[in-house]
């Protein structure tokens, strides 16, 4: 075995291992476990003070019914359980930073799905997170059905920044509160004080996942660096050993 060919081992050992690294980490629900596709979850507000509000739902607003927007309620409710979908359709853990769809579980809408998209027409000026957005099919056409999700502090915040369209520029922003007039809480885009949001695990409504690989059934974790580092370790030692 030749040192060009153990040059040419360890320059895709590192390839593998740089790949491996610039993986996202996971996001982490209450329990500390990773929150993963085809798994329903409640987002709750994690900021102290937060007693009297509650996890998310829809509602209409301004004498409209169509479309619905999402809401935060007002009282200790947990609100609607929810699903991710990351964009990769092969990854089943959802990662730090990466755009994702959100859709209700536990809610039915007869005309309108329950996928959130952001909505320009219902409140002038403001760009409310509503539903009724396209599940998938990244592109321009559903480039308002994408968001992601990012450390605030010591828990998370939901952000609007769709990387789905490599010649597009859309805005993007943290996604707090805006109260209406009849109290009514609303997501929206653009806000200077994003809503803290934290993760719990709820089998209400939970849909099973058959996929088996390794990354579903423990996704926080990545097995394949301990071998990247053992194959490094015994190639170094042999370049060494024969220079």
């Amino acid at each position: 075995m030749g040192v060009p060919f153990l040059l040419a081992i360890l320059s895709t050992t590192f390839f593998f291992l740089v790949k491996a690294q610039n993986v996202s980490e996971p996001v982490l629900d209450v329990s500390g476990k990773a929150v993963v596709k085809g798994s329903n979850y409640f987002i709750l507000p994690a900021g102290r003070g937060n007693n009297d509000d509650g996890g998310l739902d829809v509602s209409s607003i301004r004498n409209r019914t169509n479309p619905l927007v999402v809401s935060q309620n007002t009282q200790s409710s947990v609100g609607g359980s929810l699903q991710f979908s990351p964009l990769d359709p092969e990854e089943n853990t959802v990662r730090l930073s990466t755009d994702l769809n959100v859709k209700f579980m536990s809610i039915i809408i007869s005309d309108s799905s329950t996928v959130w998209t952001v909505n320009n027409e219902i409140i002038p000026q403001r760009y409310v997170v509503a539903v009724g957005g396209v599940e998938g099919n990244p592109g321009r056409d559903t480039l308002s059905n994408w968001f992601k999700i990012d450390k605030y502090e010591d828990a998370y915040k939901l952000v609007y920044c769709p990387g789905v369209c490599e010649t597009c520029r859309p805005f993007c922003g943290d996604i707090g509160i805006l109260v209406e007039p009849n109290n009514k809480r609303v997501l929206f885009v653009g806000s200077d004080k994003p809503l803290k949001v934290k993760f719990q695990y709820t089998e209400s409504g939970l849909t099973i996942n058959n996929n088996t690989s390794p990354s579903a059934s423990n996704p926080d974790k990545l097995p394949t660096l301990p071998f990247v580092n053992v194959v490094m370790c015994v190639v170094i030692g042999y370049l060494i050993k024969v220079m």
